[in-house]
Order: structure tokens, then sequence, then C-alpha cells
């Protein structure tokens, strides 16, 4: 053998060993990749189970230690986010939905929940334009609760006109959206269109009639339309729907206090 065929024979057997050793290292790589997804998914239930149980702080310790894993992870930061929002930490709930929204603009989700913490934080501005993208998206398979949530911000500035187009738009996607008809007939009563929130709020029931709330507030209507036996029918109703609430509590005061004096 040659001098020049053994340098040549050398030269391959080189190329030959960096590709051995580059293929291990893509597997070696695979391997930790796939051990580090196992160990997020793992934290990230753990965290979702503890948040089912009401314990945000031990929840928001498993999802954080997961997100330092997977920073990039969209759903990770989201489910963050949410947690803060529902522990009050407004702040830092921004910080995380705007992380989860750079990695994903169009996560049309994400979007809804950034603007229910808006409306936390009574910036209501800033929550209709985080709903208007939301609906925007025509993908999105829950639009209805934006629309509700967008009515609500309406509601809030003031702006009754626009608020009951919302809501009626929430109706639109799903008729029997209790909350939307609720929210619907509170409007029309802020505006003194008292037959237009009766005939919402009777919606509202039908769809939801455990709902002491509505009931309650349905009644208060009428009572100031003057139809007591009615109103007493619906105070009935609030203290059946949920006996201990608030509602059913105010309902029986009602009913002594001002229906049963008539």
């Amino acid at each position: 053998m040659g001098d020049r065929t053994v340098m040549v024979w050398l030269r391959h057997a080189v190329w030959g060993m960096t590709l051995i050793c580059w293929a291990a290292g893509l597997a070696a790589c695979a391997q930790d990749s796939a051990v580090r997804d196992k160990r997020v998914k793992a934290l990230q239930d753990m965290g979702n189970a503890m948040a089912m149980e009401g314990n945000l702080r031990g929840a928001l310790g498993k999802l954080l230690e997961a997100v330092k894993l997977d920073p990039d992870n969209v759903e990770l930061n989201h489910e963050i986010a949410i947690l803060l929002r529902n522990m009050g930490q407004y702040d830092l709930s921004l910080k995380y939905f705007e992380r989860t929204l750079s990695l994903d603009p169009k996560f049309s989700e994400a979007w809804n929940n950034l603007g229910t913490l808006y409306l936390l934080m009574e910036r209501w501005d800033s929550a209709i334009d985080c709903f208007q993208k939301a609906v925007a998206d025509l993908l999105y398979k829950t639009p209805h609760y934006a629309y509700n949530n967008m009515g609500w911000a309406y509601y809030r500035k003031g702006d009754y006109d626009r608020a009951i187009q919302s809501f009626q738009q929430a109706i639109q996607l799903s008729r029997s959206y209790a909350v939307a008809y609720a929210n619907l007939a509170r409007t029309h009563e802020a505006k003194g269109e008292l037959d237009h929130a009766v005939e919402a709020y009777n919606q509202a029931v039908y769809y939801a009639p455990r709902n002491a709330g509505a009931h309650l507030e349905l009644a208060k209507i009428l009572l100031k339309q003057g139809k007591i036996e009615e109103a007493k029918e619906e105070l009935d109703l609030a203290v059946w729907a949920d006996p201990m609430s608030q509602a059913a509590n105010e309902a029986r005061k009602l009913l002594k206090n001002s229906v049963g004096k008539k």
C-alpha cells in the first residue's frame, strides 16, 4: 500500500468516525429531548391536577418548573398566565400572556383570556381590543365567549348600545348561552327598557333554571312593574335554585318585607 493510498484511507476512516460520532450525538440529543419532554408533561399534569383541587400555589410551582425546561411552550405559558390571573397576580399574569402571544400571535383563546384579565384590571379598551382579535379568527371555536366578554366591557364603559349588540351576537352564536341573556337583560334594565329586560331574563332562567341571581333580578324588575304574583314566583324560584346563596337570602327578605306586605 503506497503512502498516498494510506492517506486516502486514513481520511475516509476519520470521516467515517466523525459521521459515527455525529450520529451518536444526534441520538443522544434526541434521547435527552424525549426525557425532557416527558418530564415537562409530568410536571404540567401535576400542576393542572393541583389547580383542579384548588392548590393554586402548588400548581404554579409545578408549571414554573416545567416552563424552565421548555420556555417556548405556548400551552405552558398560557396556563401560567391563567393561573396567575386567578390568583390575583395581574401584572405577572400579563407578562405570561404577552409571552404566550409573542410565541403564537394567532392563539385566539389566549386573546380572549387576556381580555378577561384586562376586565379585572378595568382596562376596558384594552379588553375590547383583545376580544375583537379573538372573534376575528374564523377558526376560533367559542367566539360567543369573546362576544359576551366584549359586551361586558362595553357595559362597564357605559356604552349600552354596543354592549347590547355584542350580547346579541353571542346569543346568535349560542342560543342557549344563559350568561349572555342575563347580561343583555342587565343592559336593557340600565337603559330603562324593562320589558326587554324581562324578556331576556326569562330566556336566562329558561336555559339556566338554577341561576338564583337571574331569578332574583327578574323578580326585582317585575316588582317595579307592579307584577306582584309573578315577582313572588321568581323569588320562590331564586330560593329553590340555590338555597344557601346570597341571592336566595335577598329573595327571602323581599318575600317577607316587600311581597308579603302587598
